[in-house]
């Protein structure tokens, strides 16, 4: 995962590029803390961002086309005061993060059997935001961190705008996905300048079956 500050912090422009890009970001400490649901769900597509499917408008599965066919999981949602993130889950894939002029690629490391995707949007009306900061950090049931770090904003086609990274998730069994979740800094409307100004916490328990097939 990059160390530098440029590939945490970026332009909300270099978010929207299609080139299934990662662009670094990374969250503070403090929020308010909630829980999630951990029910899972299965979606097969043609294509979505490298391949997998889409998450629809406010997060429900959908189909995408284009590109080979992938699976993704659904494993859970919370809603973390006027945001609400969704935490899906595919095979490792490769991406593309902006370091100043350039994009570095970044296939999956040795031991990464997942490629975590998280949904942010506005709890009310279900759009999208970008340009946020989200850290992730995985524990198991022994409340051992098992993978942690700041997630990159990306897109993909079929996709849109999403936050994530490829992680190493050791076994199957029961995990807890604990996130910080800081503002958009992306411009606003009057209608919307006072909504998402906190940094928030938000838990996720799921279920890792071993494999993101």
């Amino acid at each position: 995962m990059p160390s530098s500050a440029t590939a945490r912090r970026v332009s909300t422009t270099a978010a929207f590029l299609v080139l299934a890009a990662g662009l670094g970001a990374c969250g503070d400490d403090a929020g308010t803390s909630v829980e999630g649901s951990g029910s899972a769900t299965t979606t097969a597509a043609t294509g979505g961002h490298d391949g997998h499917a889409g998450s629809g408008h406010g997060g429900s599965d959908t189909t995408a086309t284009g590109g080979d066919a992938h699976a993704m999981t659904r494993l859970g949602e919370t809603t973390a005061g006027d945001r609400k993130v969704e935490l899906d889950v595919s095979a490792p894939v490769t991406f593309a993060v902006s370091e100043g002029e350039r994009f570095v690629r970044h296939a999956p490391r040795k031991g990464e059997n997942a490629h975590v995707m998280l949904v942010l949007t506005d709890a009310q009306s279900g759009d999208r935001l970008p340009d946020a900061s989200i850290t992730l950090r995985i524990v198991d049931a022994a409340g051992k961190v098992v993978a942690s770090g700041p997630q990159y904003p990306m897109t993909g086609l079929g996709m849109g705008i999403h936050y994530g990274d490829n992680v190493a998730i050791p076994k199957a069994g029961k995990y807890v996905a604990q996130l910080v979740i800081g503002p958009p800094r992306i411009g606003r409307h009057s209608d919307v300048v006072d909504r998402w100004n906190e940094t928030v916490r938000a838990s996720i328990p799921f279920t890792w079956k071993g494999s993101a097939r």
